[in-house]
């Protein structure tokens, strides 16, 4: 039954019971349903969003109409959200193993710093419990002479002298005499040794000068604290077959403003902030990290060429004071082969101070590397071309360095690396002829030799365990080698990355260890910076780092701040962010 069209309705003139198309009751806009050619059979008839709006008022809306009316996603779609589902996840259970593994290293330092304090205490009790008797001791034979003035020479040879100007509000404790236990000098003459032990074998009173003697119980017990820390960090070598990656998300570029290509990259061992930056142009730059690692500002630059047959610097160091820097040449011509310069002398000085001494006889200077050892003057070794280790000895005079010739003749090739051992007074060094020596200093020869099957290319030891140390050799997918000091010539684990066969592993591709010890980083000939974790199991890299457009020499962990700088061949310094 069709209802006639009145006049008064808003769709217009009324023409017969003709079916026109009518505007929506509750809109002044023609509603969705009316747009359609299919005329309305019925005045009254509402658009479906007029229809629900008014059932809702009403309450009478029913169950399936209050469902939205969307069609349900296609399977593309669903496989598009299920692999975001998946990659979350995925990174979920990367930073839990991450920040389980940090939590683990964590709690067991804690551990080792809660028993190094019992230890402390307990000593200072036991201390203090001996001290009491003997004071009482002292005490009853004053009294038995019935002397005051003898008393006071008794007391005298047990006391420290005060002065009548210094009241004490307490006190004061005596304390018997203590001798301090001689151990072998660490310094290469025996005049140095003597310097450095002051008073030699006479006995010290506690507390009459600034350095107060350790005893050999105390020295024995905090070595064993630190050989169960780097025994946990040894046996966990090679463990894990799978790692947390992590993850670099921030990567910013600058210009090295070297005029050619940069060669070296090292950080200031007291002020994190700042590194230095070599190149062939002869010129050593120093930089500050500012923005939290984002970015980093040009202090200056000082010119190191030497000279005579205008020689760059082959490698640089820094002074253990953090305000020194050295660099070594070449011997070849009779040109100097050891430079210096100090912080405060950028921008009043343009050229280096280069040391008189000439200890090598041709050929490159490859290395130059400061010793680890406490307690004397600063020294340094450097290796070069000609098969010799010297070892250098600062001098009382400001740029006055001694030289001493440690060997010649245990390398048969060019000697790439050399460094000291923390423990002891001893120097590991490798070479082209692919052999691996420790030579003792103190008993002048050599602790052990082997051979690699490959070029020993650099040599690095751990930052925080004394028997750990890294080879880095030529050999393509092995290039990187750990070892423990302790088992000589039996790898821990190999690291590697692909290349192509027809490319040798370069010299100047260098590695560097993190201050954790956990990771190594690495250039390439690739525009890659290699990631390794010393716990993986597998020997690629556990991380792979696109940094640059040409091949990477160099990327070093800065010490506080997750970041890693890095040097490359297209002339750019990277400032590498991560989680």
């Amino acid at each position: 039954m069709r209802i006639p069209i009145s006049s008064a309705t808003k769709s217009g003139k009324q023409i017969g019971t003709k079916k026109i198309p009518l505007r929506c009751q509750n809109s002044k806009s023609r509603c969705s349903c009316c747009s359609n050619k299919t005329p309305i059979q019925f005045q009254f008839r509402l658009c479906h969003a007029h229809t629900v709006k008014k059932k809702r008022k009403s309450g009478k809306m029913s169950i399936m109409e209050l469902k939205p009316r969307n069609d349900e996603p296609d399977e593309e779609t669903l496989l598009r959200l299920i692999e975001k589902r998946e990659k979350n996840l995925k990174r979920c259970n990367e930073k839990i193993l991450y920040y389980t593994s940090q939590m683990k290293c964590e709690s067991s330092e804690l551990n080792k710093l809660k028993v190094m304090l019992e230890a402390v205490r307990s000593k200072e009790q036991s201390a203090k419990s001996a001290s009491i008797p003997l004071l009482k001791k002292r005490k009853l034979e004053s009294s038995s002479t019935g002397s005051e003035s003898s008393s006071m020479e008794s007391e005298s040879n047990f006391s420290l002298k005060e002065t009548k100007s210094e009241p004490s509000k307490k006190p004061q404790l005596f304390i018997p005499a203590m001798l301090v236990a001689k151990s072998k000098p660490i310094s290469v003459s025996n005049h140095d040794a003597s310097h450095q032990m002051g008073m030699g074998s006479q006995p010290m009173l506690v507390g009459k000068s600034e350095s107060i003697p350790v005893s050999n119980h105390d020295t024995s017990h905090q070595m064993g604290i630190e050989k169960a820390r780097q025994l946990d960090m040894v046996q966990s070598v090679g463990t894990t077959a799978k790692v947390a990656n992590l993850n670099f998300n921030l990567t910013n570029l600058i210009h090295s403003q070297h005029k050619k290509k940069l060669r070296c990259l090292e950080l200031c061992p007291t002020d994190d902030t700042v590194f230095a930056s070599s190149g062939l142009d002869g010129a050593v730059s120093l930089w500050e990290v500012q923005n939290k690692g984002n970015s980093a500002k040009f202090l200056g630059s000082m010119d190191c060429l030497s000279p005579n047959q205008r020689r760059w610097p082959e490698d640089i160091a820094w002074h253990p004071d953090g305000q020194r820097i050295f660099a070594v040449h070449s011997a070849e011509a009779g040109d100097s082969q050891v430079s210096s310069f100090s912080l405060t002398q950028l921008g009043h000085k343009k050229t280096a101070f280069f040391l008189e001494n000439k200890a090598h006889e041709k050929g490159t200077i490859n290395r130059i590397s400061f010793m680890p050892w406490r307690g004397q003057s600063s020294c340094f070794v450097t290796s070069g071309s000609d098969h010799a280790v010297v070892l250098w000895k600062e001098g009382e005079k400001d740029g006055c360095w001694g030289q001493k010739l440690l060997h010649r003749n245990h390398h048969t090739s060019a000697v790439m690396a050399a460094f000291g051992l923390q423990y002891k007074e001893a120097v590991l060094s490798v070479g082209m002829d692919r052999r691996v020596v420790l030579f003792d200093i103190v008993a002048g020869s050599i602790d052990f030799k082997f051979q690699l099957d490959s070029k020993c290319l650099n040599a690095l030891p751990s930052p925080s365990n004394s028997n750990l140390y890294l080879v880095q050799i030529g050999s393509p997918g092995k290039q990187l080698r750990l070892f423990d000091i302790r088992e000589k010539p039996e790898e821990l684990h190999v690291f590697g990355w692909d290349q192509g066969q027809s490319e040798p592993q370069s010299a100047l591709i260098n590695s560097a260890w993190s201050p954790d010890g956990w990771h190594i980083s690495s250039g390439s000939n690739d525009p890659l910076i290699h990631i390794f974790d010393i716990r993986y199991s597998g020997q690629q890299p556990s991380e792979s780092l696109k940094a640059h457009s040409k091949r990477v020499f160099k990327a070093v962990w800065h010490s506080s701040l997750p970041l890693l700088i890095s040097i490359s061949s297209d002339q750019h310094i990277g400032m590498h962010r991560y989680l």
